[in-house]
This record gives structure tokens, sequence and C-alpha cells, in this order.
């Protein structure tokens, strides 16, 4: 009832209540260090709390029209793939003549983001976790038309646990569109995109965003910051996973084996997210030394 309640209000937020509720500065208050092309705050209005993000702001109104449209199918369609996704309503805002994209979303409590839970998760708790994001991306995966193009990010930092479902909450871009069409919309749209298309050529970009079109990346990312974020645990991590993928009805042979001989240490996190943190001043935790990792093995 109270999902139903949010999401009739935020139906029927105008266009006035949203600008009211954006001004509303000075009760902002920042629910997360790990955005890269915004940072969410929380807000209150008239009792209630919203998540908000406000994006780059952008001269080319028929890009954030273009974002806008491809941005609702795309919550559409991963909803009909099977993936929770949190009430959630983007907009445009004229700023400094400009248009600025603005998400609304319903919030989650800190104690449900997924990353904290698993800062202190028994390894039973992180492997039924693993398990549950194994069926995201499965059910996403063996359901999507595949003459459709389309990306999907089942990180740790975008999801949240509630009710003892996972809920997916980062929406931003979508990736109703080609790999190479996501990685200029990556560039257009973050802070950082004139340093970026000064140090990468465009089709290293693919080092990023091959975690949203390639079913190992998929696995091995979260499998990777499971480790990363609980170190002690790595060896236990790999293997409870390559135990699950080996046994895994709904994956091929080929599949198993792409995946499983990625994990034979620790999956790095690649050069270029690490660089892009940096520059975001983004937090995160350090890749596991494979040597180290072998040795204490």
């Amino acid at each position: 009832m109270e999902q139903i309640l949010f999401q009739v209000i935020m139906d029927t937020l105008t266009q006035g209540q949203i600008e009211t509720l954006l001004k509303e500065s000075e009760s902002k208050k920042l629910c997360s260090d790990f955005g890269f092309f915004s940072q969410p705050y929380r807000l209150e209005y008239e009792g209630r709390e919203f998540i908000v993000k406000q994006y780059l702001p952008v001269k080319d109104t028929a890009t954030v029209s273009g974002i806008i449209e491809n941005h609702n199918e795309y919550v559409s369609v991963l909803k009909s793939l099977g993936i929770n996704i949190p009430d959630t309503r983007i907009i445009s805002r004229k700023i400094r003549n400009r248009e600025q994209l603005v998400i609304i979303q319903e919030p989650f409590k800190d104690q449900c983001l997924l990353r904290n839970i698993i800062l202190s998760a028994s390894i039973e708790e992180i492997h039924e976790i693993c398990i549950l994001l194994f069926n995201d991306i499965l059910s996403f995966w063996k359901r999507k038309e595949s003459m459709v193009d389309i990306g999907f990010h089942p990180t740790i930092r975008n999801y949240a646990l509630y009710n003892s479902q996972l809920y997916f909450f980062d929406t931003f871009p979508p990736m109703l569109k080609k790999q190479k069409e996501v990685n200029r919309l990556i560039i257009t749209m973050s802070p950082f995109g004139k340093w970026i298309k000064k140090i990468l050529p465009a089709k290293m970009m693919n080092i990023v965003s091959d975690e949203f079109y390639q079913l190992d990346r998929m696995f091995t990312g979260i499998i990777g910051s499971c480790c990363r974020l609980r170190p002690s645990y790595a060896s236990r991590i790999l293997d409870l996973s390559k135990e699950y993928i080996m046994n895994c009805a709904h994956l091929t042979p080929t599949e198993k084996e792409d995946i499983t001989r990625k994990l034979k240490t620790p999956p790095h996190l690649p050069w270029i997210w690490i660089m892009v943190r940096k520059l975001s001043k983004n937090t995160g935790a350090p890749n596991i030394d494979h040597f180290f990792y072998r040795q204490k093995k």
C-alpha cells in the first residue's frame, strides 16, 4: 500500500511542485559518495522523503528530450525482464540557459543499500546476496530479445535490498541503445567528459561499458566487488560463485567456461574505472593484489 501511495504522489507532482522541492536546498542531505554523473541526495517535501539526482546541464534540448524518452522506455523494458525498480521519474528544467535532467526516486534507507549490507555480512549472507544478483543478471540476459540493443549494469552499488527483494535504482544513463551510443552518452553527460575525451580514444570506453553488455563481465563485476569489499572472504566468495555458475541450469557450457576462467583470482577493477574514480573523487575499495592473494592461498 505504501509503495502504491508513493507512486500516486510521484505521478501527480507538477513541474511547479518539483521546482519547489528542488529549491529546498537547505534540507539537502547527500546520501551517497558513489555517483559519477550525479551524487544523489535526500530531500523532504510536504512530510515525505525523496531521492533526487541532478545531472550536468547541456545546451542541446534534442539530446535531453531523447534521453528522457529512452530512459522511460528503458525502465519499462527492465521491469518487463523481471528487474525491480523503485518508482522513478525523470524531467528536465531550465537552468542558466541550459537543460538539466533531474531524476526523482522512491527512497531506501541507508541500511537497505546493498553495499552497506555486504560490509557487515557473514560469508553465508554474502553468498545469498550474490545468488540474488546472479539471478537478476540471468533474468535480464535470458529474457531480453536478441535483436534489441540494451545494456544493464548490475553492480552492488546500484542496488538496495528491501523485504528480501533486490531493487535496481541506477537507471542513468539509460541503455536501450547500442554500446557505442552509450559510450558517447557517458562522455556527453559526464562532468569530466572533456578530460575523458582528451585522455581516452572512443573505442577504449568499451573497457568501461563491456560490463553493461557482456554476460561474463556482469558476473565478474559483482564477484570482484564482493572480494574487494570483504577481502578476507575473497577465496570463499570465488569458490561459492564458481560452484553456483557450474551448477546453473540457465548457463550454457561455453558461458560457464567464459565466466569461471576469469575467477582464478579476484577480478580486478579496470584501470579506467580507477582513473574515473579519482577524477570524480569517488570512494571505493582497492583491487586485491593477485601475487599476495596466491601467496596467502
